[in-house]
């Protein structure tokens, strides 16, 4: 029987468990793309529908991606297993309501609406990685975030009206990432995180303004200390 094989993978399985039972912890960030979903349009046409006083026409998500950026600081135990903080800024979107009318008792003229939304989120997850080879990694994480969402509309027509609501509130989010190790103190990481119903589902309420589930996808790069 040939053993060279065998001792071949042996020892490649061997330097793999090694490079992931390195602990330590390691701080990054990086740049990339968000994008915004959820149904915001129907929440807004549900809102509506309820309402006596005012009849929505139309309603669209103008703009639903934007620039988005997150810093995270993290330690591996060395079993596979981590913890990681991090914060992103998820960026900016747009909505528009088309010829937003008052009722006939009501004799206001038609506007349109300029809605705006810009969230952020932080908070810290638990993760796993799985080791393909010593310089190739994936990892899945779990975790809760604090996540804000910053809300503005105006007026675009005669009709003046301006209003802005900010709301924060506990989320799920998890996210998956592709990571190659540089050198020793250097990984290069492919990230895409999501962030569950951040915001409040609209309403004609003063404190409504919107509920996205935000999706990000960053390039970032993470440096270890120690090992």
């Amino acid at each position: 029987m040939n053993m060279k094989p065998m001792i071949l993978m042996l020892a490649l399985a061997a330097s793999s468990s090694a490079f992931a039972a390195e602990s330590g912890f390691y701080l990054g960030g990086g740049f990339g793309q968000s994008k915004y979903s959820g149904g915001l349009v129907g929440q807004i046409e549900e809102a509506y529908a309820a309402s006596n006083t005012y009849t929505l026409t139309s309603a669209e998500l103008l703009d639903d991606s934007d620039d988005a950026w997150k810093l995270m600081a993290g330690y591996r135990f060395g079993n596979g297993f981590g913890l990681e903080a991090s914060w992103a800024d998820l960026g900016q979107v747009a909505s528009l309501y088309h010829t937003l009318r008052a009722s006939p008792l009501y004799p206001l003229p038609d506007y349109l609406m300029d809605g705006r939304y810009e969230a952020q989120a932080y908070g810290i997850s638990a993760f796993y990685e799985w080791e393909f080879s010593p310089k190739v990694s994936a990892m899945l994480r779990a975790g809760a975030f604090n996540a804000s969402l910053d809300y503005s509309e105006e007026s675009l027509s005669t009709y003046s009206y301006e209003f802005a609501n900010d709301s924060g509130g506990t989320v799920p989010g998890f996210g998956l990432g592709l990571n190659w190790r540089i050198t020793q103190a250097l990984d290069l990481r492919l990230d895409y995180d999501r962030y569950q119903g951040v915001g409040k589902r609209f309403g004609l309420q003063a404190d409504t303004n919107g509920r996205f589930d935000i999706g990000m996808y960053s390039l970032n790069l993470a440096f270890r200390f120690g090992k």
